[in-house]
């Protein structure tokens, strides 16, 4: 197959879509021996036509919407979410407040952490809140705002101002990328912003990235590594070894 034309090549694409839901850059660009740039364009292009969604590192079929694009995010490394979770997990003990913003890997922690009675939660997303409703002793506080059904949570200046009414032992956060040097990243403003409001307003702060995430960069800084106790993360392709995180950081590779 000739691999320099784009049609084709974006025809291929849609197929891979069709079949697992989501495709990734880096994974196209080896399997067509063409640059991530290459990859990219054929995504811009497929995106005017209406035909895929890009998500972070990849794409999804637009046909499906918030629910594919969440579920197969859902999907993408979920033990490895599970096995950050159960780390994170283990650091809260009954008593304890804490932030949780939303994402696929902090709703794992979400449902690991309603097993612990006695906690105050402060979360921006009704579907995190909703993982608590069975354990009657967590003080549940739900953040508003404006509300994006496509992301299931709350952002912008009223949730902003609603988060800075509070101080949390910890925050939890999902971050979209981590970099030793460039600190934690999201590929979403109004999230970052929800994510750095909620490190300023806690006394700890823990960064949950599966190692897909690990060495990339994303547009919006969340931190800098100077506001970060803990990343919890994972190691598929034993890279942490060769990456130098600051000093202050307490880097936990799980599972």
């Amino acid at each position: 197959m000739d691999h320099s034309n784009g049609s084709e090549r974006r025809n291929v694409i849609l197929e891979k879509l069709r079949e697992t839901g989501q495709v990734f850059v880096n994974d196209l660009a080896e399997y067509f021996n063409v640059s991530q740039e290459t990859i990219r364009r054929d995504f811009n292009k497929l995106e005017e036509l209406r035909f895929i969604k890009k998500v972070h590192g990849g794409a999804v079929s637009a046909q499906f919407g918030f629910e594919l694009e969440f579920n197969a995010r859902a999907k993408l490394a979920e033990d490895e979410k599970k096995s950050i979770a159960a780390r994170a997990a283990e650091l809260v003990k009954p008593g304890d407040s804490l932030f949780i913003d939303f994402g696929t890997t902090t709703m794992e922690l979400a449902r690991k952490l309603s097993e612990i009675n006695d906690l105050t939660v402060i979360t921006n997303s009704p579907v995190i809140a909703n993982l608590f409703h069975d354990n009657s002793s967590i003080e549940l506080i739900l953040i508003g705002g404006q509300f994006g059904a496509s992301r299931m949570e709350c952002v912008g200046a009223i949730a902003l101002q609603s988060i800075s009414a509070f101080y949390a032992d910890y925050a939890f956060i999902g971050a979209g990328a981590v970099s030793p040097d460039a600190g934690v990243m999201d590929q979403n403003l109004d999230e970052a912003a929800i994510a750095r409001q909620m490190i300023k307003h806690s006394n700890k702060a823990v960064v949950l990235a599966d190692g897909h995430k690990v060495n990339n960069r994303a547009t919006a800084v969340v931190a800098d590594w100077k506001e970060i106790t803990w990343l919890i993360t994972t190691d598929p392709d034993n890279k942490l070894k060769q990456l130098a995180f600051p000093k202050n950081v307490n880097v936990i590779v799980a599972g």
